[in-house]
């Protein structure tokens, strides 16, 4: 038998003894060009026949490089001349992560999976007649009534999640890393990811020896991903200096925490139904209420059951709660968990103010965890008192010095020439700011709704936060956020005086004028 037969049998005895491929089954798998996703499309042909499989390719454009345009016209070529069919989704990555957010990976991978599903239930919707004309009957055909998005993932791939979860301080579930199986939100779509047996090194000797050409993605070889550093860094070294097979060793434990996770889900589910009552459209007893009709949903978990529980029970029954109310899961952590936790053994009217909107309170033998999404859902807190002083910008123009008065401050602004080898200074109430990246009115002014600042990301990368989530996240008391003056340019805010400043706002080694901003006071000197 060739080494590639050797390579289709693993694959195939690993689909079966994790239920991934069964006869019948509808596939759309993702083709990117690249050496993963073209082994798989090929694999998958190879077990067309075998498994009556119906086989379709999408081919997401992320609209990032250059080169893009010719994978996607490979990837057509290809699916034509294997007589698949084939359609492409074409997404400008780039202009999503900026509107959200996000980095760029984090974008694409939205867009591929949002791509995938999409697709997935449109064909899902086509009419049934199509199956009876096929002539399908028994398993086969209840087969064909759902979907399965067939990924390229492969062994290293999933070593590199979970120590990439590992190092970023993930809970279980991040640490099962990704699964074979998964079910999605959509009814009758499922991904499944039948090369997880193989490593890189595999995939390209199967290729190779059935001479089947693929594409190379310049941006795989570069560290400018987390992934990509332990990919071309972490695990050779693990593998060389440490340990021989730690690719396979990581994946081993990946199933075992896998299993580990399945099981305590079942147990999180069974004390969810005991102690745990959900209601809808409860109006949520909070200080700040927005104006007009409100909508809320809240979580009342019974303090007794729930104290009864053990620790570990307890933390993932919360997150729970919270990943449910939160848009994406983002921003929610062990930090707000253990927030809400210790409202359990505190007195009744305590509260936890989390991200989103989302308010923990104590009520006699119960913790009500609900999120007021207010008329247009997210999460806005009530309209205040608003100040502001508009900033003159042609006087800054001019190199003359401004002073806004503000209570019993004072805020000076003066543009001067930037020397590269000056010292950005550290003081608390003196910032500087790159002026050439300053295109509109600046104002000192109190918070608004849709305020946000860019701070430094995972991947070392600025991501947006709204100005809201920020002052959760670092705790800000909520009878401070009022009346705390910020230097901002419409909504997106410079500098929370006192505090951090925009990184889209730094000054940088491209920087030619500056803008200092000097806030005094008669209480301190700076």
């Amino acid at each position: 038998m060739k080494r590639t037969g050797q390579i289709t049998k693993k694959v195939w005895e690993y689909c079966e003894a994790h239920g991934t491929l069964e006869p019948g089954d509808r596939i759309l798998t993702g083709v990117s060009g690249g050496a993963d996703s073209v082994c798989l499309l090929f694999l998958l042909r190879e077990m067309r026949e075998r498994l009556n499989l119906e086989l379709r390719v999408l081919h997401v454009h992320h609209g990032i490089r250059a080169e893009a345009d010719g994978d996607a016209a490979y990837v057509k070529s290809l699916c034509e001349k294997l007589e698949i069919p084939f359609v492409q989704r074409n997404f400008d990555v780039p202009a999503l992560a900026e509107k959200e957010g996000l980095s760029e990976e984090e974008a694409g991978r939205k867009a591929r999976y949002e791509a995938f599903e999409e697709y997935a239930k449109e064909w899902l919707s086509e009419a049934d007649g199509a199956l009876t004309g096929a002539g399908c009957f028994g398993e086969a055909r209840n087969n064909r009534s759902r979907v399965k998005i067939a990924l390229a993932h492969h062994a290293g791939d999933r070593a590199e999640t979970l120590l990439f979860h590992l190092f970023r301080g993930s809970g279980l579930k991040g640490l099962a890393s990704i699964p074979p199986v998964r079910k999605t939100a959509a009814a009758g779509v499922t991904v499944i990811r039948p090369l997880l047996c193989l490593e890189r090194a595999e995939i390209e000797e199967y290729l190779e020896e059935n001479g089947i050409t693929y594409c190379q993605d310049a941006t795989n070889f570069e560290d400018a991903y987390a992934r990509n550093r332990i990919r071309h860094h972490v695990l050779p070294y693990a593998e060389k200096e440490i340990c021989s097979g730690a690719v396979q060793h990581l994946n081993q434990a990946a199933e075992l925490l896998a299993e580990a996770e399945d099981y305590l889900k079942g147990q999180t589910d069974a004390a969810r139904a005991t102690c745990v009552e959900t209601k809808q459209d409860a109006v949520p007893a909070r200080e700040e209420q927005p104006d007009g009709e409100t909508q809320s949903r809240a979580y009342f978990v019974r303090v007794p059951e729930f104290a009864s529980l053990p620790p570990i029970l307890q933390k993932r029954l919360i997150l729970e709660l919270l990943l449910e109310l939160s848009p994406g899961g983002k921003d929610v952590g062990a930090t707000h968990v253990e927030m809400v936790r210790d409202l359990f053994s505190g007195e009744s009217g305590r509260e936890a103010d989390l991200p989103f909107g989302i308010l923990a309170r104590r009520e006699y033998d119960k913790v009500i965890i609900e999120r007021n999404t207010g008329e247009n859902g997210d999460g806005v807190e009530a309209d205040f008192a608003e100040l502001e002083e508009i900033i003159d910008m042609t006087m800054l123009s001019q190199n003359k010095i401004i002073e806004v008065p503000w209570g019993q401050d004072v805020f000076t602004f003066q543009c001067l020439p930037y020397e590269k080898k000056e010292i950005i200074p550290e003081k608390t109430y003196t910032k500087w700011f790159d002026y050439d990246k300053i295109k509109n009115t600046l104002s000192i002014r109190t918070r608004r709704p849709g305020d946000f600042l860019m701070i430094r990301g995972g991947e070392g990368k600025p991501v947006r936060k709204t100005l809201k989530t920020y002052f959760i996240m670092e705790k800000f008391p909520r009878k401070d956020r009022e009346a705390l003056p910020l230097l901002a340019e419409g909504s997106h805010v410079l500098w929370i005086t006192g505090h951090r400043i925009s990184e889209a706002y730094k000054v940088e080694e491209g920087t030619k004028t500056i803008l200092q901003v000097e806030r005094k006071t008669k209480w301190r000197i700076t």
